[in-house]
């Protein structure tokens, strides 16, 4: 059975809310992490395809046969795509400019994962200094630029009134989202069995048309998919040691002794919770699990790394699966060793 791996670009038609840990929903993330993705792309499969064929499509994922593997969410602009910091070592420059930035741009993540480490320079960190590019990138992005400062993304909070509803009594709340510039959006990574490839584009159309993250029922989250293109990463199956680009649940304690066995592996850990996105269960939180998060440099190749965790509250009448596979990119040792 053949494996493509395809990249989907989405663009959005209203602002992005992806909750972030803070105070209430002031705060949204700049991508969305695999396991809401995955979420939200099985309650599309539910409404589509019914009961039945979301839980064939889940037994399948618990068999090891995995319909899809999919990468987290993450900005481009224009023809850019930007990957997560990899967590890599011996890159020459500020160590505090290193830790502001948050993505990378691909031709940077190629450069790091093959083993070189070019020079960090403040010029070439855009954003604020969240995203790291290539010289040669910058006519590519100079669309965004307005003087001197590129603007991919903006983050904005708006208020929000709400009324009790017995005394009428009004409080005041704040939401927080994201707003991507003309031509600038989200895309990911999916590796998709042929037998599973239409149903899976099929949902994901019908996600850009119902809203992505939190907030739906005020307009966010709605996107339109702008292209489809292959996406050609370096191959795990050799490495010593990987980058997952999505979040990773250890499938068990000896998976984790084998991903943590490296001494120079280097990773952040990920609490994920959140509500049940269903409507037999859509006003219980669903248990807490910690992942290794995006970005994270682990040891072996990674391939089959990873699980789908029950996060089943205790009074729901279903499980509740969280994403936790990971999706390796190889890493090969450093030139400059």
């Amino acid at each position: 059975m053949t494996m493509t791996t395809t990249c989907y670009s989405l663009g959005f038609r209203a602002p992005l809310h992806i909750g972030e840990r803070g105070v209430g929903l002031e705060e949204s993330r700049t991508f969305a992490p695999a396991d809401t993705l995955f979420s939200a792309l099985c309650t599309m499969w539910r409404e589509l395809y019914g009961v039945p064929e979301l839980e064939k499509l889940l037994q399948d994922f618990q068999t090891g046969t995995s319909p899809f593997l999919l990468t987290s969410a993450f900005p481009y602009a224009g023809t850019v795509r930007f990957f997560p910091r990899p967590m890599l070592s011996g890159v020459p420059g500020e160590a505090k400019v290193w830790r502001r930035v948050q993505f990378v741009s691909e031709r940077r993540f190629r450069e790091l994962v093959s083993g070189s480490r070019p020079a960090l320079k403040t010029q070439h960190c855009l954003s604020e200094g969240t995203v790291w590019v290539h010289d040669d990138e910058l006519p590519a992005l100079q669309d965004w630029q307005q003087n001197g400062v590129h603007h991919f993304w903006q983050h904005a909070v708006t208020p929000r009134v709400t009324l009790d509803r017995i005394t009428s009594a009004s409080a005041l709340w704040h939401l927080g989202g994201v707003t991507f510039a003309a031509g600038c959006g989200l895309w990911f990574g999916a590796q998709c069995r042929d037998e599973w490839q239409v149903r899976f584009a099929t949902a994901l159309r019908l996600l850009g048309d119902t809203g992505l993250g939190g907030e739906r029922g005020a307009g966010y989250g709605l996107f339109s998919l702008a292209e489809t293109a292959t996406l050609d990463l370096p191959a795990a199956i050799a490495a010593e040691r990987f980058v997952t680009l999505s979040p990773v649940a250890p499938a068990n304690e000896t998976q984790l002794a084998a991903l943590t066995a490296d001494t120079a592996i280097s990773y952040h850990l990920l609490a994920r919770r959140g509500w049940v996105g269903s409507s037999e269960a859509g006003n219980l939180r669903r248990q807490q699990v910690w992942m290794f998060g995006e970005g994270s440099l682990l040891s072996g190749t990674g391939i089959s790394a990873g699980r789908l965790v029950n996060v089943k509250p205790t009074p729901s009448p279903h499980s509740v699966w969280r994403y936790g596979l990971a999706f390796p990119v190889g890493v090969q040792p450093c030139a400059n060793v």
